[in-house]
């Protein structure tokens, strides 16, 4: 057998505990050795009066959105918690911000009536654009507890009534898991949401006048997409690698492709 592309890289991995695998199994087939640094951990939020009444009334939406995996696992928790059935989204169409998430609600028992190609919310907000646009729709937004207000401000200025209701949320981890210089080592660093960037700053951060950047200076930062690229950016980071699909399957493409365009560094 031939030697795997990624053997002899280090690559950190700095998703949530419970969601690493997703991304250090891949990159472990293919050779590489994962450093496992979470900076985030995900916390369902217990079943409470607004979920409790936003279920209630679930029948009155007309479009249902999902941007996660996390938000359709807590989401449809809570609905078995307070004993409302499937038969209760019948006359929604359900939107998932990419295939995961979709496959998530399919294995739910949900068919999805929308995916888009691109798998931000701005793809999102392209491919209902593309369906007709929810005008005068009632729209339940089911997502974490802080995230970017693009898609429900983008659709309230469409016309549609949108209820945000959060079903988790992301919490800091108290340390890293591995010291900066060992961080610094590795030969990638992938980031796949925004709130891990800001948290690894905040728990990397040095004496005052040594930037962040000048601390992580042997690592190339690989990005899952462009929001993560801009927190990132907004940190002094600069992004070597910006996967084209945003998810785990684009992360690990443009790492193999990073790889396979310096062979000087192999």
């Amino acid at each position: 057998m031939g030697e795997r592309p990624l053997t002899g890289k280090r690559i950190v991995v700095t998703r949530p505990a419970e969601q690493a695998e997703a991304l250090a199994g891949p990159l472990e087939n293919l050779g590489a050795e994962v450093l496992l640094v979470p900076t985030i951990r995900i916390v369902p939020v217990p079943l409470n009066d607004e979920i409790r009444a936003t279920l209630a009334r679930l029948e009155s939406y007309q479009l249902v959105v999902f941007t996660s995996v996390n938000g359709v696992a807590e989401f449809f928790g809570r609905m078995r918690e307070c004993g409302v059935s499937l038969a209760a989204l019948a006359g929604a169409t359900v939107a998932a911000i990419g295939p995961r998430t979709a496959a998530a609600l399919a294995a739910q028992g949900v068919e999805v009536g929308i995916v888009p190609e691109d798998y931000v919310a701005e793809g999102l907000l392209a491919a209902l654009g593309a369906a007709g646009g929810p005008s005068e729709v009632r729209v339940l937004l089911a997502r974490a507890r802080e995230a970017r207000e693009v898609l429900p401000d983008t659709l309230r200025e469409w016309g549609a009534t949108v209820d945000v209701l959060p079903v988790y949320e992301t919490v800091p981890v108290e340390r890293l898991g591995l010291p900066v210089p060992e961080i610094a080592a590795a030969d990638y660093l992938t980031f796949t949401a925004a709130s891990t960037v800001r948290r690894f700053a905040e728990l990397a951060a040095g004496p005052p006048g040594e930037p962040l950047a000048e601390r992580l200076a042997g690592a190339r930062i690989a990005s899952i997409g462009p929001a993560t690229s801009a927190a990132a950016c907004a940190l002094g980071l600069t992004v070597a690698v910006e996967a084209s699909d945003h998810d785990m399957h684009g992360l690990v493409s443009a790492i193999l492709a990073d790889v396979a365009s310096r062979p000087s560094s192999a």
